[in-house]
């Protein structure tokens, strides 16, 4: 929607203008009575040295999607589209050496727990007289696996020390297993194919067990910018422990491909024999990614960090369907594709410097 869109942007826009000023030692109106941040940053020392972190991640309002067009039939677009949500609570390892003339980071989080209460959904538009209108709707729970690797470098603008820029690539795998579920036709159309209503009641089978297993792979080569700078809080009253916040914006762009397997476990022929069947696609596309770190050093040994996250990937390509049983083997390629994710978190990381 264009007013949350813009919403969005106001803030990031809001906070890039917090870092900057911060970082360049002004000062708002405020904040005339505490003192400036340049002059709490000379009281510090940098934030240098090897650092290792432990945290975790809990995910909200995440999900990657799939779909692809009708070969026979392409106006109807989306053909099918498989909807795969999570809220997983991840752990976090990273390594870290900082310097004030570069920075090397490394990331690896996987999830803690794999039970979800949200629903992974599946829906098909089977009419080509009515294209637009989906037809058969179908959930059952996500059983989600998630894990994430990221490695980077940024390094400082000559006279500018508090922005670097910062190159990497990550990597993401997501795992669902569409289980205990439900699915049945909930339209209903007149002698023409033309949609007239749903279903007073629709009539759900219930699939028990793993029907659908999920797999996604991105690859992502990143670049883009980071602000930096530190603020020492025992500026402001007289404490034997002086810590300082440690703030960090980061945005970045990705070249991204992707590649899908989804493997129907339920499917028979007409005889009863098991049919194997897997749907492959491979995408290319790109992503954009914000991240937003406050990081509390309680001393020059010890610290917490406090951070939010939003990604957002778009990639295309080609579906691939294979099916092979007992009597026939049988295999489709067509264009078309889509796959798309959106993963947002906040965390939480404890970080020991050595």
């Amino acid at each position: 929607m264009p007013g949350k869109r813009t919403a969005q942007v106001a803030t990031v826009a809001l906070l890039i203008l917090l870092v900057s000023t911060l970082c360049q030692g002004q000062s708002f109106p405020f904040s005339a009575n505490l003192p400036s941040f340049d002059q709490s940053i000379r009281s510090v020392p940098a934030n240098d040295g090897y650092f290792f972190s432990l945290g975790f991640r809990k995910y909200f309002s995440s999900f990657t999607s799939y779909q692809f067009p009708n070969p026979i039939v392409p106006q109807v677009n989306p053909a099918s589209r498989l909807e795969w949500p999570w809220e997983q609570i991840c752990g976090v390892v990273k390594a870290t050496c900082n310097t004030r003339t570069f920075d090397l980071r490394l990331e690896y989080s996987s999830t803690a727990l794999k039970w979800s209460g949200l629903k992974s959904q599946d829906s098909d538009w089977e009419n080509p007289a009515s294209p637009g209108q989906k037809t058969t709707f179908g959930e059952g729970k996500a059983m989600p696996r998630v894990w994430t690797f990221d490695a980077s470098l940024a390094v400082a603008v000559p006279e500018v020390p508090w922005i670097k820029v910062i190159g990497g690539f990550r990597a993401q795998q997501f795992r669902f297993t569409d289980t205990d579920g439900i699915q049945g036709t909930i339209a209903m159309f007149d002698k023409d194919g033309n949609f007239i209503g749903y279903r007073p009641v629709a009539v759900f089978d219930f699939l028990p067990g793993p029907a659908i297993e999920f797999s996604q792979y991105y690859k992502q080569y990143f670049l883009g910018g980071v602000a930096t700078g530190t603020l020492n809080v025992g500026n402001w009253y007289q404490r034997p422990i002086s810590p300082s916040l440690d703030l960090r914006f980061q945005a970045d762009v990705a070249l991204v491909t992707g590649k899908n397997h989804d493997e129907h476990l339920l499917r028979t022929d007409d005889d009863g024999n098991r049919v194997q069947r897997d749907t492959y696609e491979d995408t290319r596309g790109w992503a954009w990614h914000l991240n937003l770190t406050v990081g509390l050093r309680i001393n020059s040994l010890v610290g917490l960090e406090l951070e939010g996250d939003f990604k957002r990937l778009t990639t295309t390509g080609d579906h691939d369907l294979r099916e092979s049983s007992p009597l026939d083997n049988f295999s489709l390629s067509w264009s078309g594709a889509k796959v798309w994710s959106q993963q947002a978190y906040v965390g939480v990381n404890a970080a020991v410097r050595f």
